[in-house]
């Protein structure tokens, strides 16, 4: 896969944040008999010499309350809209030092269930704080795996496609339409996206919305985009190269030098990370 595909592939519109007590969400979608959440995608974007996207308006809420102890939501989380979609199992990493016994109270969902697939891919990808994925993942789907989003299709619809190829998907709401995954995964023989919702069916390892499978694609991307800023930006400390890396995640070319770059959308990542890591006594990155 070229560079160029790489970076097509990991952009994606921001999104429209939902403030705690409220809600962002336009409209549910089904799809293979699961209920979908769609959220707004703010803004259009057009594609740049580098193969990125432009997004446009501003997120970042205070994460206060958007996530909550799981023992005080369990009965809620039973009965959550989002239900089929999650899991309020918190995962079964050993060690876990991610693990926060938080509950996302907005789709019920335990933000420790996808810790081992997080911390397999920092691993893999060799970036240097997966608690900053965690919270990427709570800013991007709240922790819905099946989650879809951008209605605005950033990538527009690849020839052959239909729209509901063309979308957000999954936890780290990654794009199949801007380019190619790595390996291929996520994608079927045609190089669509595998949409399998049901998780029982023979086509679920290889989904897109599958946690390895995203999560994956995902932090790949994020490590693409911190070697591309080391090569444009010489002598930002690693903490901010890790702000530059995720600030392109969300917008492509957001990044303009050390200390300028998507802090809107970096904000927002930021309050979910102090959160988490507080919960979980973890040893919180000093980021600027």
């Amino acid at each position: 896969m070229g560079v160029a595909a790489a970076i097509v592939y990991f952009v994606r519109m921001r999104h429209t944040i939902e403030k705690p007590g409220s809600s962002s969400l336009l409209a549910t979608r089904t799809l293979a008999g699961a209920t979908l959440v769609l959220l707004a995608c703010g803004g259009s974007g057009t594609t740049s010499g580098g193969g990125g996207h432009g997004g446009t308006g501003t997120s970042a809420t205070s994460s206060t309350g958007a996530t909550t102890n799981a023992a005080a939501t369990a009965s809620a989380a039973n009965g959550s809209a989002n239900a089929s979609s999650g899991t309020t199992n918190p995962g079964s990493c050993s060690p876990d030092p991610l693990k926060t016994g938080l509950v996302a109270s907005q789709t019920g969902v335990s933000v420790d269930a996808f810790d081992c697939q997080i911390l397999t891919a920092a691993t893999k990808y060799g970036e240097p704080d997966p608690m900053i994925i965690k919270a990427i993942i709570y800013v991007e789907s709240r922790f819905d795996q099946l989650s879809i989003a951008c209605p605005n299709l950033p990538c527009g619809t690849p020839s052959g496609w239909t729209a509901m190829e063309s979308g957000c998907y999954g936890l780290m709401q990654v794009v199949p339409a801007c380019g190619p995954t790595p390996g291929n995964e996520g994608l079927l023989a045609n190089g669509h996206p595998d949409l399998t919702t049901d998780m029982a069916a023979s086509g679920w390892p290889n989904s897109i919305f599958n946690p390895g499978v995203n999560i994956d694609d995902g932090v790949s991307g994020i490590a693409d985009n911190r070697k591309q800023e080391k090569q444009k930006f010489a002598g930002c400390t690693e903490d901010q190269y890790t702000l530059m890396a995720i600030g392109d995640y969300n917008s492509y070319g957001s990044t303009k030098s050390c200390t300028v770059y998507n802090q809107a959308y970096d904000t927002g990542v930021l309050m979910a990370y102090k959160q988490y890591a507080m919960a979980a006594g973890y040893a919180a990155h000093n980021y600027p």
